[in-house]
């Protein structure tokens, strides 16, 4: 597929070091984007800013280096930066990208909206964030776009694995609560051991997960909850918090149990809920693999090519509809 137009398409991404996975989004869109034949970049604000967690080659360019847009180019701005969106009310090619809930109003001004910005297109990979801007703001062209899991990386390896309970770090103050609790227990052996999560490369990442049972999901809001998907990708026994939008691929019971749902914050149930998966993975309980099982199809659909088609149905129906 070729693009024969003159239009840019230009992804303003935050300049944020850490790894995230809606960054990485913003690139793979402009990846998917380039390699069909439109003309896209990523934008970000300071000179020479570079990411180093994963391998990329789309272009890149600054803000500081006060580019020019021209009437025809349209800009994607993330959910984070509505005061972006609100400075750049009189370009009249917009596109929110909306990945996190919990950053749709919290960074606005009160009473105010996207519209306000001169924003009617959004697009987001969440039906949950899709259902709530509908309802919280009146846009109609919200548009669910899919996601990927990396299946090069993220994988089931049963050869790998040890008893290990993994978690990130970075948006998680419950886990190492859990951990101080279950550290302190008296009473016996402990045979698994945890592992913090911390500014890894991706390739480092996907591999403390294939090596680990457990996952522990603890962050108290998500978008689409990738972190959780990855770890069913590799198998792991997932348990925490749906994190609001997680209920939309979670499964907390019933045949096709996929995760082990705690109530949001309660990191004393948690505690309880860990210990006890360690137990049954430790008695060979039949009850978890049938819920590594089910994790492991739900992570299945989460395919390169149902990201490209769906990033790529986005800009040609957004392209016809502008013209």
């Amino acid at each position: 597929m070729t693009n024969n137009t003159m239009e840019k398409i230009f992804y303003i991404c935050p300049d944020f070091a850490p790894p995230s996975g809606g960054i990485k989004r913003l690139y793979t869109h402009v990846q998917i984007l380039r390699d069909n034949g439109y003309d896209a970049y990523i934008v970000h604000f300071n000179k020479g800013f570079r990411l180093t967690w994963f391998d990329h080659s789309v272009p890149i360019i600054y803000l500081s280096d006060n580019p020019s847009f021209s009437s025809a180019d349209t800009l994607v701005i993330p959910e984070v930066f509505p005061g972006l969106a609100k400075k750049l009310r009189d370009v009249p090619r917009k596109v929110v990208i909306a990945l996190n809930p919990h950053s749709i109003f919290k960074f606005m001004d009160p009473g105010e909206d996207w519209k306000d910005y001169g924003v009617s297109w959004v697009m987001t990979n969440s039906p949950t964030i899709k259902k709530f801007i509908e309802w919280s703001m009146g846009i109609e062209n919200v548009i669910l776009i899919g996601t990927a899991i990396d299946r090069s990386m993220f994988y089931y390896s049963p050869g790998e694995k040890t008893h290990k309970v993994s978690y990130i770090t970075r948006k998680d103050s419950i886990s190492p609560i859990v951990e101080n609790i279950l550290l302190s227990r008296k009473d016996g052996q402990r045979p698994f051991e945890f592992f913090r999560i911390e500014n890894l490369p991706i390739k480092d990442y996907a591999k403390v997960l294939r090596q680990s049972e457990i996952f522990l999901a603890t962050s108290s809001f998500e978008g689409f909850p990738r972190s959780i998907i990855e770890a069913m990708a590799c198998g792991c026994i997932c348990i925490g918090f749906d994190g609001i939008c997680g209920k939309d691929y979670i499964i907390p019971s019933g045949d096709g149990q996929n995760f082990i749902r705690v109530e949001s914050m309660n990191f004393i149930e948690l505690a309880k809920k860990l210990e006890e998966v360690t137990k049954r993975i430790i008695k060979k309980d039949p009850l978890v693999e049938k819920i590594r099982k089910n994790a492991i199809i739900t992570a299945s659909r989460f395919t390169a090519e149902a990201e490209k088609e769906s990033v790529l149905g986005f800009w040609k129906t957004y392209l016809e509809a502008i013209q």
